[in-house]
């Protein structure tokens, strides 16, 4: 009992101790004196645990959408970066440290971005202007980046004051400004926050190589496994900015019958292979997807355009011992509609830009005898699909074109038809290759557009499928496609200069650069020898023809159809429906 008794006043004594050297503060030379109560209070607080709020932003496949305009239609439209910085200036107001990311395909996609891509190339380049003027922190590369070449890419990243990111890059590049960075560190309110960034490794598939010259595109969840361990060790919160989307079902999980082998689209697969990484908003698919948890990794994909913003939440709490983690994390998308007002600074920011832009655009270049659409293209020959044709054989000194009608809304009026319309034709920025070919290649490409068509009858229980833009039809040879007949076995009656074509004879075939590196499925185009390839894009190559000719061809040569007859009816209704649905959104 002695024994325990002392024992509890050593205890008491040493208690006492730590209690007067709580009280007491050294006082320059007049020795200790006893600190106030509050003094105390402040310093338990400071050990407490505390709770802080991180708000985050996003933005996606903005594609040169900045001011709330269509420019393929000339009206105004709900989307661009105009309305998002209205978003974002809302969100300050109560989050002033808000962090703004974006996940990349910033600098191409509308006659807007190309304008000054290419034909005033002396101005700041617009999007990164608007990204500079609305701060943002971080952009994660996107393929379309690369469209204009390394040149124009290095243009616009000399210019941005936010860091380029990629992770999977390998590049021979190490400083500069050609060098894309893997992560950048900030910190926020006293807490470290890691952003990384990742790229679709399939640039390769669709890019000419000299657009990407000294890069490498790996895998993401490979290279991931490298640095997303290398930031965690550094940072209280890691979030994740990459230009690949969802390969998956959202709902269920499930995984496509089909995948590339590059990995395009991975954002699943990171989330479910990652765990330390916290918070994951992604792109490139141009689908909207307010909030998934995978993993326990909080995910969440604006819609493309500008047409909405993400904003996630993530609550930190810190311990006793100072140290920082999420207790919770929610997100949420911000649409962009009518009520949304665009930024009046953004816009002042933009008049010269879309005052010369519009004065291009409206430019006369040729006359058409009547009203052309691009509305059944892909279903049937028409006047404007030969038109691309035609234009490509051209420039192209072939024998065969392969195209397809990829902006279906395009019409070209009765009377004058300016670079709006063409603009509005061909809407990518592809340039023209003419490949050596023979004609048992040639049919190859044929049935592989024809699979993307619906078999008929439609098999009890599935929907028609309409086939988009890789359904592409040649121009050269004539050649039916019937839908009765299984995929790989729908060409029949294939002939050139009206005589069956044959297995071994040699054709010159126009095609763009991303079917010739393997988009769309078109392995056949890899690898074959390459006769012609342009410097301008199909694109100028369409509005210099209609320049230098004035007129548009009224009518289609019908070379190729599809059959039976009741196959391209119930197509066609389809795709009335479709456009019905489209001009209601």
């Amino acid at each position: 009992m002695k024994t325990g008794r002392a024992v509890s006043l050593a205890v008491s004594f040493v208690i006492l101790l730590s209690v007067s050297a709580l009280l007491r503060s050294r006082d320059g030379d007049r020795g200790w004196r006893l600190v106030a109560p509050q003094a105390v209070q402040a310093a338990q607080t400071a050990q407490a645990p505390q709770t802080k709020t991180i708000t985050l932003l996003d933005t996606t496949d903005s594609h040169g959408h900045i001011l709330p305009w269509d420019y393929y239609e000339n009206h105004p439209a709900d989307l661009g970066l105009a309305k998002i910085a209205t978003l974002v200036k809302r969100a300050r107001a109560d989050a002033p440290d808000a962090m703004l990311l974006d996940c990349g395909d910033t600098t191409e996609g509308t006659p807007f971005a190309y304008y000054f891509a290419r034909k005033d190339t002396a101005k700041p380049n617009p999007e990164i202007a608007v990204f500079n003027a609305m701060h943002y922190d971080a952009m994660a590369v996107g393929n379309h980046e690369f469209n204009f070449g390394l040149d124009e890419m290095w243009k616009a990243k000399r210019e941005s004051n936010f860091p380029w990111l990629a992770a999977n890059v390998k590049q021979t590049y190490t400083t500069g400004v050609p060098y894309i960075r893997p992560y950048i560190i900030k910190e926020v309110a006293g807490i470290r926050i890691g952003i990384v960034g990742f790229i679709t490794p399939g640039i390769p598939r669709w890019e000419i190589p000299a657009n990407y010259k000294g890069y490498e595109f790996k895998p993401i969840v490979e290279a991931a496994k490298t640095v997303i361990p290398e930031v965690r060790k550094q940072v209280d919160l890691l979030v994740v900015i990459m230009h690949s989307g969802l390969d998956r079902n959202p709902e269920t999980g499930t995984a496509p019958a089909y995948a590339p082998t590059d990995a395009e689209n991975a954002a699943w697969e990171l989330a479910e292979q990652e765990p330390g990484i916290d918070v994951i908003f992604f792109g490139h698919t141009h689908r909207e997807l307010p909030e998934k948890v995978v993993n326990g990794v909080l995910m969440s994909q604006p819609k493309n355009w500008g047409i909405s913003l993400s904003r996630a939440e993530v609550k930190m709490s810190r311990n006793a011992g100072g140290m920082w983690h999420v207790e919770s994390k929610h997100s949420q998308t911000i649409p962009v509609t009518p009520q949304v007002p665009y930024d009046p600074e953004i816009s002042k920011l933009m008049e010269p830009y879309q005052a010369e832009v519009q004065k291009y655009l409206d430019t006369p270049i040729a006359t058409s005898e009547k009203t052309l659409s691009g509305g059944y293209g892909r279903y049937q020959d028409e006047p404007l699909l030969d038109l691309i044709h035609k234009v490509q054989r051209e420039a192209g000194h072939a024998d065969v074109s392969m195209a397809t009608i990829f902006y279906p809304g395009v019409q070209f009026p009765a009377g004058p038809v300016t670079v709006r319309e063409a603009s509005a034709l061909y809407i990518y920025e592809n340039k023209l290759y003419t490949v050596e070919m023979t004609g048992a290649q040639l049919k190859d490409a044929l049935e592989h557009a024809a699979s993307f068509f619906p078999a008929w009858p439609v098999p009890q229980g599935q929907n028609l499928r309409l086939p988009g833009y890789n359904a592409d039809s040649a121009e050269g040879v004539s050649y039916v496609i019937d839908l009765t007949q299984a995929v790989g076995q729908r060409i029949r009656d294939l002939t050139f200069h009206g005589a069956p074509l044959s297995a071994g004879h040699k054709l010159r075939v126009a095609i763009n650069n991303y079917r010739y590196s393997g988009g769309g499925g078109y392995s056949v185009y890899q690898g074959l020898p390459i006769a012609y390839q342009s410097k301008g894009e199909i694109s100028e190559l369409l509005v210099n023809y209609l320049k230098r000719t004035k007129t548009v061809p009224p009518v289609a040569d019908n070379n190729w159809k599809i059959e039976p007859p009741e196959a391209l009816a119930a197509i066609e209704k389809a795709a009335d429906e479709e456009n019905k649905r489209e001009a209601t959104r």
